[in-house]
């Protein structure tokens, strides 16, 4: 039987990511009800320093993106050395052959909106800080690292992700604002694509 097209497979790609954020949306909000506070509670969105902790976000997120590409490049490198092929994230495979600017937009959607707002909402508003309540910080803070890193299904960037996830989570030490977290990771998912499309059309230019 023939395999799926790109259209199908990019929609089915889309589906997924969607299907994915909306159930951590709808967990998050069971496990803000169960708690009897209000997201702003639960996730410090109103505490103190609101433009402190966001400008703290955007200068992390614009640092560290390029370091992240430094280590992302070493890591190809060193994998090549033992003589495993680097493959790309599924994500990255249906963007560039695809010139749908719907796809685009709904795919560019998630990753810079939903998926920054889901999985901070997750894995440092509730994984993390769960982990400390039950008496275990460090195992809270590299477990939730290495699962941030894990879910991403790409080798190559799992490393870089995991000092990302390290990074996301002193932020929101450091802010006691889950806000700053959600804006750092935004910044290096949009820095993530520009360059993606940036790359792409070079290559058309070549």
């Amino acid at each position: 039987a023939a395999g799926p097209t790109g259209e199908s497979s990019l929609a089915s790609l889309i589906i997924s990511m969607l299907s994915f954020q909306g159930a951590a949306l709808v967990l998050v909000a069971w496990f803000v009800r169960q708690h009897g506070v209000t997201w702003r509670e639960a996730f410090g969105f109103a505490a103190p320093g609101r433009r402190h902790a966001v400008g703290l976000a955007l200068v992390a997120g614009l640092v560290f993106t390029p370091l992240g590409w430094l280590m992302q490049s070493a890591c190809a490198k060193l994998l090549t050395l033992i003589h495993y092929q680097p493959k790309e994230q599924n994500l990255v495979e249906f963007l560039r052959p695809n010139d749908g600017w719907a796809e685009r937009l709904s795919l560019g959607l998630s990753a810079i909106v939903l998926a920054p707002l889901a999985e901070e909402l997750v894995f440092r508003g509730i994984l993390y800080p769960a982990g400390k309540q039950l008496g275990y910080p460090r195992l809270a803070l590299w477990g939730t690292a290495v699962l941030f890193a894990a879910i991403h299904v790409n080798v190559i960037a799992f490393v870089p992700l995991v000092i990302f996830a390290l990074l996301l989570t002193w932020l929101y030490e450091r802010t006691n604002n889950l806000l700053a977290c959600i804006v750092t990771h935004s910044v290096f998912n949009v820095m993530n694509f520009a360059m993606l499309y940036a790359t792409e059309l070079a290559a058309r230019f070549r």
